[in-house]
């Protein structure tokens, strides 16, 4: 008989040693948490968040009501792989505004964008590869990289060139090792939108090196100045990552799509079916349902971001030190300042007052002597929040 321990009255502590912290693989063992969390666990839940990339504003109704007519009509069981076809029909549309020719078999409906990103790595880089990535760039491209075995090589985004990419930097860097140039406009967290030009010279360097261009494109819908240009027009070597998070204000519900060439949805599609064999149902169900009122959403909800871009961006520069051209796109303000200190330790003395910010360091070494702000917040938490940041930096000063 197997003997019998009572736990009643005993607490179990757990305590991690050497061997166990050895029994853990290099390939997570090499990466580091998202320094952007590091904040948001030094505050409590009543501080000014001025560092998450959330709408705040709920999901259209009709998304919210379909959602729960799907679970009451039983739409609760697995689905393809893929996704559903009526969705990825409804994707293809949409994408009809950018270029022609994109069916529903060009489309993998993912966990949002993140688990996009993460499967299209595992597919495409092979220990040894080289990856460009933007720096200052989203937390998730360096990672995603490593964990792949592949060597992140980064390209600098500059705040002189309005965080356009550096096409005679990228070139330089092209070697026979390079296997993608990861791509994201508008930016995370610089809110840079790419040119015409620029994205010409990217598409005929991917082409010309026969490489990918793996393009984020979450903020397609969040742009202020100039325009959107997607790689969709590219599909032969390209990947496009798209979400319903920032379209549909639909953060938690975890869903997104990529949209690809046939032979890449087909090998890129075994990597996503180990990963979560297929997307949620009846969220799928919802957000096809709602995506014929998504642009009438955004119209409604996207001249509030750009009120708020325009007024967190003045109230920055009023800031002693701090500098801020208007982003194009997005919803972050990237200014830089010329404090002599760290943005780690700058955004944790925000933080001791009560403002959550994000350091530049975060999103890579050239994100260092700047913070991420996002005006996804209130008009009256954006200036509560930066007549805050304001005190502590003149204190500091």
């Amino acid at each position: 008989m197997l003997g019998y321990v009572n736990t009643y009255h005993t607490k179990c502590k757990f305590t991690v040693d050497v061997h166990q912290s050895t029994m853990f693989s290099n390939r997570i063992t090499s990466v580091n948490p998202s320094g952007v969390r590091e904040i948001f666990e030094l505050v409590g839940g009543d501080a000014i968040n001025l560092g998450l990339g959330e709408p705040d504003f709920e999901p259209p109704k009709v998304a919210k009501e379909a959602l729960k007519s799907a679970l009451d009509m039983g739409m609760n069981k697995y689905g393809p792989t893929i996704g559903l076809r009526p969705l990825r029909e409804s994707v293809a549309s949409y994408l009809g505004r950018y270029c022609e020719g994109i069916i529903s078999s060009n489309v993998v409906i993912t966990s949002g964008a993140t688990e996009a990103l993460l499967v299209i790595s595992q597919s495409l880089y092979n220990p040894g590869d080289e990856v460009l990535i933007p720096e200052p760039g989203f937390v998730l491209y360096h990672p995603h990289a490593v964990l792949a075995g592949a060597k992140p090589i980064t390209y600098g985004l500059s705040e002189e060139s309005g965080f356009e990419p550096d096409i005679d930097e990228i070139q330089e860097k092209i070697t026979g090792k390079t296997k993608a140039i990861v791509v994201n406009s508008p930016s995370n967290p610089t809110g840079g939108v790419i040119s015409r030009e620029t994205f010409n010279a990217l598409a005929e360097i991917a082409s010309d090196n026969g490489i990918y261009i793996i393009s984020d494109e979450v903020y397609d819908n969040y742009i202020y100045e100039g325009e959107h240009f997607s790689f969709c027009e590219h599909l032969d070597n390209a990947i496009v990552v798209n979400s319903f998070s920032k379209s549909m204000a639909t953060t938690g519900w975890r869903i997104g799509y990529l949209v690809t060439n046939d032979e890449a949805v087909k090998q890129i599609s075994k990597m996503h079916y180990y990963t979560i064999a297929c997307p949620p149902t009846p969220i799928q169900y919802a957000v096809n349902i709602a995506m014929p009122h998504m642009m009438e959403f955004l119209e409604e909800i996207v001249p509030v971001f750009d009120s708020r871009r325009k007024k967190m961006v003045s109230m920055l520069n009023e800031i002693p030190g701090f500098k801020c051209d208007l982003p194009k796109g997005s919803i972050f303000a990237f200014p830089s300042y010329d404090m002599d200190i760290p943005s780690m330790e700058l955004a944790k003395a925000i933080a001791s007052q009560g403002v959550i910010t994000s350091p530049g360091i975060a999103f890579g070494t050239r994100g260092e002597g700047h913070l991420r702000f996002s005006y996804a917040a209130s008009e009256e938490d954006i200036e509560k929040g930066l007549m805050i940041v304001k005190d502590v930096v003149e204190t500091l000063c």
